[in-house]
Formats: C-alpha cells, sequence, structure tokens
C-alpha cells in the first residue's frame, strides 16, 4: 500500500491507519530520511517536516490485526511531499 501527503516546511501532520475490523499492533517500519516520525497511539502517527527543507521523504509504518477476511500484517509506503 502507498500512500501520500504534503507538508509545509516545519510543520507537523497528523494521520491516523484505519483498517476495517480490529487492529492489534502497529509500528514504525522505516524511518523518514529527513523529518521526524512519531507514534502517538496505535492507529495515529505524527510526521513533522525539518526546517526549511523543500523536497521529499519517505517512510514506513505497519499495521496488524483481525480484519473481515482474515488476520494479518499491512505496511504502508508514505511519500510526504514538502513544500
Amino acid at each position: 500500500m502507498t500512500a501520500f501527503f504534503a507538508v509545509r516546511s516545519g510543520e507537523t501532520c497528523k494521520f491516523p491507519i484505519r483498517i476495517p475490523g480490529m487492529m492489534a499492533a502497529s509500528g514504525i517500519s522505516q524511518k523518514p530520511a529527513r523529518g521526524t516520525l512519531r507514534q502517538v497511539n496505535i492507529t495515529t502517527f505524527t510526521y513533522t517536516a525539518p526546517r526549511g527543507y523543500r523536497g521529499s521523504d519517505t517512510f514506513a509504518i505497519y499495521g496488524s490485526g483481525q480484519g473481515p477476511y482474515g488476520s494479518g500484517r499491512s505496511v504502508i509506503t508514505v511519500n510526504a511531499t514538502i513544500q
């Protein structure tokens, strides 16, 4: 799975993971190369873009749990555009 979002340089973007069913665990699979990624709780993460930087950043998060068709783990690659 791949996700995209835009954020201004130096600002923070808060985003949730939503899956049908029940999430059992989540975390950071790959840290961002430039910004800061923090897990707030099992379903929410925040990304803070570095001040003065404009360009792109990439990181990956995961979620695991029980969905309507079975259980498993999904990894989401997130591409940030920093303006």
